[in-house]
């Protein structure tokens, strides 16, 4: 996708990554939260600021890629 959308000239620059909340506090994680420090536990609006500064931090050059909540490269 991330190559597709960097042939659209006309939409400007665009970058396409994949992003991961971490453990979110939420119905959905919580049969894996046993074992989840609590300060990797995250609340529903926390995960999402965290992302959103993620997402205000990116390069053109990180389109195509993975990250996680704090930033850092996650491997395909």
């Amino acid at each position: 996708m991330a190559v597709e959308l960097g042939h659209h000239r006309r939409m400007g620059e665009l970058i396409c990554v994949a992003l991961h909340p971490g453990t979110v506090d939420t119905e959905l994680s919580r049969p894996f939260q046993a074992h989840v420090p609590a300060s990797k536990l995250f609340s529903p609006e926390r995960a999402a600021t965290q992302l959103l500064e993620v997402i205000d931090g990116l390069r053109s050059e990180d389109s195509g890629n993975f990250f996680a909540w704090d930033g850092s490269p996650i491997p395909w």
